[in-house]
């Protein structure tokens, strides 16, 4: 097809610049090896070492595999040593993972130097950064002839469509997943063609389930599987959500109907574009608070954790979105309300008529309210404490202060406003 050939040659690391990138990451290799302990072995993973990354995407991955005998809350203070008498000047930022990593840039490449331990099967791992020495392994034996250029097709496509990456904040398709998928179904083109007819996906390469534990295990699973071939236990596609799962099913329908390298190209909106697309004819507020200083997957389960309590605290007012960012060193939420007024009055429900006792002790409960029946059971019509949507906001955000989050802000930091 004439539009992936031209999509490819965009995207695709020239045989030039493959040769220097391979380079750059074998001298990076030789020179932290030559400075880390005999028993340890340097290690190149992930889509350097598969020659699967873009060509705006030079990302590095570099394990150093300990022996078990390294405990393991030593492997940070360790990893850190070999990074300091490897590079003495370098600045570095220490990330997490299952355990503690480092990030740091070499030649205006992004590195990862992550401590694991050395394995041959899944079942002998310690950590699950393990395994991915064994992934490595896989996909290298497993591609065929020109399944490397489908994957970087298949991962242009996803990053235009703003669904690539297992981190929480996107909760989208890992580079593992891509490459196992193009190994499932061949092409980028066989992948989009199946993946329209999807519904619920149970991939098994190496065929670790019978068809009766296939019904079990989607159980356990859920509705998007792809069995890791290193480990019969995990789920590579665990971290896709639903709502990303359907985004992917509904762009490969477009895109067989028209083929077009906008598909590949596409810029991906902004938290600006997402607010206007998304409050036409509703009422919208702004909240906006400092960016705490913590790893991207630690913060965004925390922005969706309050989200999903915010949104049921506003459960009065309708809430149909609320839209979250954390660009400009802040954290913002636009939140999306059908209404943002009640009436001033609320009806609090009480028990069925026919038990006179608990009618009787929800009356006395409730002194100086108007007592309404419906369809043979009581209510309590009494005043609304909250009727404007700003104040539910705030103190929503008030009884959070409390928590410990480190979203949890005193009221001062948090910033209020009403777009429309």
């Amino acid at each position: 097809m004439k539009v992936l050939a031209n999509v490819l040659s965009s995207i695709k690391p020239s045989k030039k610049e493959l040769e220097v990138e391979l380079e750059v990451a074998s001298s990076l290799l030789a020179h932290i090896q030559k400075h880390s302990p005999k028993k340890c072995e340097v290690v190149l993973t992930g889509s350097m070492a598969k020659k699967t990354f873009l060509r705006d995407s030079r990302d590095i991955d570099v394990f150093v595999l300990f022996d078990k005998s390294t405990p393991r809350e030593k492997l940070e203070e360790n990893i850190t040593k070999i990074l300091k008498k490897t590079f003495p000047s370098i600045g570095y930022q220490v990330s997490y993972a299952e355990h503690p990593y480092l990030r740091f840039h070499y030649e205006g490449r992004k590195v990862d130097l992550v401590p694991a331990y050395k394995i041959s099967k899944s079942s002998d791992m310690l950590s699950a950064v393990d395994r991915s020495v064994l992934h490595t392994k896989y996909v290298i034996i497993s591609l065929k002839k020109g399944q490397r250029d489908d994957i970087l097709l298949l991962k242009k496509f996803l990053k235009s469509n703003s669904i690539y990456g297992a981190e929480i904040r996107i909760k989208g398709f890992s580079g593992y997943l891509c490459e196992l998928l193009i190994i499932k179904y061949g092409t980028f083109s066989k992948l989009l063609k199946a993946a329209a007819k999807w519904e619920d996906v149970f991939i098994d390469l190496k065929n670790y389930y019978t068809p009766k534990q296939r019904t079990e295990a989607k159980k356990r699973f859920g509705f998007f599987v792809v069995i890791d071939p290193t480990d019969k236990n995990r789920n590579v596609a665990a971290a896709v959500s639903k709502s990303t799962f359907k985004s992917f099913i509904s762009a490969s329908k477009k895109f067989l109907k028209s083929p077009s390298e906008k598909f590949f190209f596409r810029i991906p909106e902004s938290f600006e574009q997402k607010v206007k697309k998304s409050s036409k004819a509703k009422k919208l507020y702004l909240v906006s608070m400092p960016r705490p200083d913590i790893v991207d997957d630690v913060l965004w389960g925390q922005i969706y954790k309050l989200n999903k309590q915010l949104k049921d605290y506003l459960d009065d007012f309708d809430p149909k979105e609320i839209i979250a960012d954390d660009s400009r060193h802040v954290v913002r939420l636009a939140i999306v309300l059908k209404t943002d007024k009640l009436s001033s009055k609320m009806l609090i429900d009480g028990p069925p008529l026919k038990m006179k006792e608990r009618v009787q002790d929800f009356k006395k409960s409730r002194k100086g309210a108007k007592f309404i029946t419906k369809k043979n059971k009581l209510f309590a019509e009494v005043k609304r404490p909250v009727t404007k949507a700003e104040t539910a906001i705030m103190n929503f955000f008030q009884h959070y202060s409390k928590t410990k989050s480190h979203l949890a802000y005193p009221k001062e930091m948090i910033i209020l406003e009403k777009k429309h």
